[in-house]
């Protein structure tokens, strides 16, 4: 094999010389293998033996190269090691450039079948499989091996289990009662290659200014799962972990069926003033729903169970309409009854009405027919009855207890089976307490006592409007010493039924004497103080009447209490207390005594600021 130039160098044919190989015996056949590493150009050929030597004549050929052939991905992720793009979306593949001063030919395969007019260097791939490129240079050309690509979506699909009220009405749609719970959640199936997935539940019900409806995302409702507990529609959106795939379910339907509730009311007839659950053997009343459906999915059955209280419920044949007449036909003794309503779904108890037959009503009055209160209170009478319901005098009262304060004569009335009554009387009477309270004397003069005196209980107890002293406050007898000119005394009273009484008395203060004794010796005494400090009237001055002597001074307010004593008055008291302290401005009176004989008793005003 020549170099690029038509040369054959050495002793063979090139520095490496081909390989013959396949000699086929008897004939002058041999092989040879062109090196793979051999560049692109035109060569020759021929072919020597040594032995004999055979020159053969010289073959001319021309040898291509294999293009490089190479393919990347761009918009892809990896699952599972494999090229991966979300469905709906878009992988591109792009093959490797020629060298600069080359020209390469494409042409995309899938499956090993040309993609007709794909014949770019790029392809972009919207539908999973493999796909390979031929890259063409001159008369060779390079396959490369097959990219498996695979379009991706998560399974976004809403599955809820049947549990308890709840029934599948289709693959997509449920119906329950009001009050139940049904959890909605996706059935997608983990992926190879995947993480994990991102949830996203939707609603439909709100709508666009064309009015039409738009989806929109519940906030916070991100688990795999939902709650769902009214009428609606729901929609599930998964995205992948890795890659971003998004799909969103169909439409899941809820239909919620309402609860038929209502209550059982019991009739009345035209001669009745009252509805009655409690029949004579004779009698009979109407039970009914309160709120009735009727001509739809609403079905009813009236139930009974006996004995009252068993809860042994049966149907009643025939009875499947919102109301039922009772009597004893269906049972002769007391019994209960209900009524179940049934809505698709929902089921409905009512209330129990037990129909009772009973006796005539049985009356007793505690603590007794013939009652005392204390004037002014009320005492409770209750009634040990049977009885349905109870009137007394007339219905002026009602129930099984009153309280009762008027004196007179009650008439009790209890009612019973068929309007049947039994009647007892109550008489009540007042307890007679009276209170009554006294002074002496009734006018005193500051400083004195007076004696109350009380009568009319058992038990007193004395109090006043004003400020007061007593010696025995729960004596029928007392001392008081009052400290305002007129003080208003109260006593109370009590018997030995507990009945209490309160009564009143007035007790006067009058001023004390404020004649000057041996005025004719003394002449006039000085009446009024101004301690104020200028030197004028500051202090009581009465060295005209002590004259020397050793008199003793004391000083009292008008309620004859003692603020200011000295034993020998030294003519200096300027309004104040024995410890010093000024005195309210008012009227104050004082003894000037000597040999314990009263020289002097007057009256002085003390004024602190004039």
């Amino acid at each position: 094999m020549s170099d690029l130039n038509g040369n054959f160098n050495g002793n063979f044919i090139h520095i490496s010389p081909l390989f013959a190989y396949g000699a086929i015996p008897g004939q002058l056949q041999l092989e040879g293998i062109i090196p793979d590493t051999a560049s692109e150009g035109t060569y020759d050929y021929r072919l020597i033996s040594s032995d004999p030597f055979i020159s053969l004549d010289t073959v001319t050929n021309l040898v291509g190269a294999n293009p490089e052939a190479s393919i990347v991905g761009y918009n892809w992720f990896n699952k599972n090691g494999q090229i991966t793009f979300c469905e709906g979306d878009t992988a591109i593949l792009v093959a490797n450039e020629p060298p600069l001063g080359q020209t390469f030919l494409y042409q995309w395969l899938q499956s090993g079948s040309p993609i007709n007019n794909e014949t770019d260097d790029t392809l972009l791939v919207t539908a999973s499989g493999a796909y390979a490129i031929e890259i063409s240079l001159g008369f060779c050309e390079t396959v490369t091996n097959d990219t498996i690509v695979n379009a991706y979506s998560p399974s976004a699909e809403i599955w809820v289990n049947s549990g308890a009220g709840i029934s599948y009405i289709g693959i997509d749609s449920i119906q329950m009662c009001e009050g139940t719970v049904a959890t909605l959640e996706d059935f997608g199936f983990p992926s190879p290659g995947i993480n994990g997935y991102m949830y996203q539940w939707l609603k439909d019900d709100s709508l666009d200014i064309f009015g039409n409806r738009v989806l929109y995302p519940l906030e916070g409702d991100t688990l795999p799962t939902i709650d769902v507990n009214t009428t609606g529609t729901w929609y599930l959106t998964v995205t992948s972990d890795p890659g971003g795939c998004v799909d969103t379910s169909d439409v899941f339907h809820v239909f919620v069926d309402t609860i038929p509730s209502t209550i059982v009311n019991v009739g009345m007839w035209s001669y009745q003033s009252f509805p009655s659950t409690t029949l004579c053997l004779t009698d009979s009343v109407m039970l009914s729903a309160q709120d009735t459906v009727l001509n739809s999915s609403w079905k009813y059955q009236w139930q009974v169970a006996y004995p009252s209280g068993s809860a042994n419920w049966q149907n009643l044949p025939n009875d499947t309409m919102p109301w039922i007449l009772v009597d004893t036909s269906i049972v002769a003794d007391t019994a209960d009854y209900r009524l179940t309503i049934i809505n698709e779904t929902c089921s409905f108890i009512t209330n129990e009405t037990t129909i009772e037959f009973v006796n005539f009503p049985t009356l007793a009055i505690l603590p007794g027919d013939s009652l005392g209160v204390c004037v002014y209170d009320s005492l409770l009478v209750s009634l040990v009855s049977d009885g349905l319901s109870f009137a007394w005098n007339g219905g002026l009262w009602v129930g099984k207890q009153n309280f009762l304060s008027q004196p007179g004569q009650y008439i009790i009335e209890a009612s019973g089976i068929n309007a049947c009554k039994t009647y007892d009387t109550l008489d009540i009477y007042n307890y007679a307490v009276v209170a009554t309270a006294t002074a002496s004397p009734q006018i005193i003069s500051p400083g004195d006592n007076t004696t109350l005196s009380a009568t009319g209980g058992t038990s007193f107890y004395w109090f006043a409007d004003a400020p007061s002293t007593f010696s025995n406050q729960h004596g029928a007898s007392t001392l008081a010493l009052p400290t305002s000119d007129t003080t208003t005394y109260f006593i109370q009273v009590e018997d030995i039924n507990g009945c209490t009484d309160t009564a009143s008395v007035q007790v006067f203060v009058k001023e004390l004497d404020s004649v000057v004794i041996y005025a004719n010796t003394y002449g006039n005494i000085q009446n009024v103080i101004t301690p104020n400090g200028d030197g004028m009237n500051d202090v009581l001055d009465l060295s005209g009447i002590t004259n020397g002597d050793p008199c003793e001074f004391t000083v009292y307010t008008r309620w004859g209490t003692p603020v200011y004593n000295q034993e020998v008055y030294n003519n200096a008291w300027g309004g104040t207390t024995d410890g010093g302290a000024k005195l309210e401005d008012g009227t104050y009176y004082f003894v000037l005594t000597h040999n314990n004989a009263i020289r002097v008793k007057s009256a002085v005003t003390v004024l602190n600021n004039i």
